[in-house]
C-alpha cells in the first residue's frame, strides 16, 4: 500500500519541499508507484551472524568481512550480533528508468524517485519481521550501509559474497561499486541486548555540509 508519506518522501527526493506539489505532480508520482507494482519483483535476502569489535572496526565471524568503521564500530558497541541484509526491485525497474530517460526526463526523475522510496519500504518491511524473529530481550540498531558516514562503498562487495546474493537473488556489483540492479540496498544491522537509538541520523552522514535538504531547512534525519 502507497501511503502519503511514500507519496511526500518521493516529492522530497525530487527537491519538492512537504506541501508545495501541484495536483499534476502528485498524480505523477502516484503513477510512478502503481507502475512499481506492477513490474517491481522485490527480493531480500538476511543473515544473522556473530560480530567481534576491533579497534574502530567491525568483523563478521566466520568470514573474510572486516569493516574498519568508526562510525559502525560506535553503532555496535553494545551488540553481540549483526544481520547482514540485501534488497533489489529487479532489473525490470531499471530498463523502465533507462526507457523513460529517453522519453521524458522528469518522468524518469520521479520514477527513479519512486522507485528509491520503494526499495527503502522493502527494507523497512523486513525488518519489521526480523524484529518478530529475534530473541527477546534483543533489539535491532538503525539500518547501516556502506556508502553511510564512513562504511566503505567496498563493503558490499562483501555483503554480496557472504549472502551469495548474485545467485540468490540477481544481485551483483561492478568494478565501480555499483550495484546491480542499481535499485537494491546492501546493509549491516546490529542486534543488542539494550533498546537502541533507531533513528536515523545526520551525524553520520558525509553529505551534512552540502545536504540539500539541510540547506531548505529540513532533514532526513535526527
Amino acid at each position: 500500500m502507497v501511503t502519503q508519506i511514500m507519496i511526500d518522501e518521493a516529492l522530497r527526493y525530487i527537491g519538492v519541499p512537504k506541501g508545495k506539489a501541484d495536483t499534476h505532480l502528485i498524480e505523477k508520482v502516484e503513477q510512478g508507484f502503481s507502475l512499481l507494482k506492477e513490474i517491481a519483483q522485490p527480493r531480500v535476502v538476511y543473515q544473522q551472524m556473530g560480530i567481534e569489535l576491533g579497534e574502530e572496526s567491525v568483523t563478521i565471524t566466520g568470514t573474510t568481512c572486516k569493516v574498519k568503521s568508526r562510525d559502525l564500530h560506535r553503532l555496535f558497541e553494545n551488540c553481540h550480533a549483526c544481520i547482514v541484509m540485501a534488497a533489489t526491485l529487479g532489473m525490470e525497474v531499471d530498463r523502465q528508468i533507462a526507457l523513460k530517460q529517453k522519453i521524458d526526463m522528469l518522468e524518469a526523475m520521479i520514477f527513479d524517485s519512486c522507485a528509491s522510496v520503494w526499495i527503502d519500504k522493502i527494507c523497512d518491511d523486513t525488518e519489521a519481521e526480523i524484529m518478530q524473529m529475534i530473541t527477546e530481550g534483543e533489539y535491532l540498531t538503525m539500518r547501516f550501509s556502506p556508502g553511510y558516514g564512513d562504511v566503505p562503498l567496498e563493503t558490499s562487495a562483501e555483503i554480496i559474497e557472504v549472502l551469495c546474493t548474485q545467485k540468490k537473488i540477481g544481485l551483483s556489483l561492478t568494478e565501480s561499486q555499483m550495484l546491480v540492479p542499481t535499485k537494491s540496498i546492501t546493509a549491516l544491522i546490529g542486534v543488542s541486548n539494550q533498546k537502541e537509538n533507531r533513528q536515523k541520523s545526520c551525524g553520520y552522514c558525509n553529505l551534512v555540509k552540502s545536504c540539500m535538504y539541510r540547506r531548505r531547512g529540513e532533514r532526513c534525519g535526527l
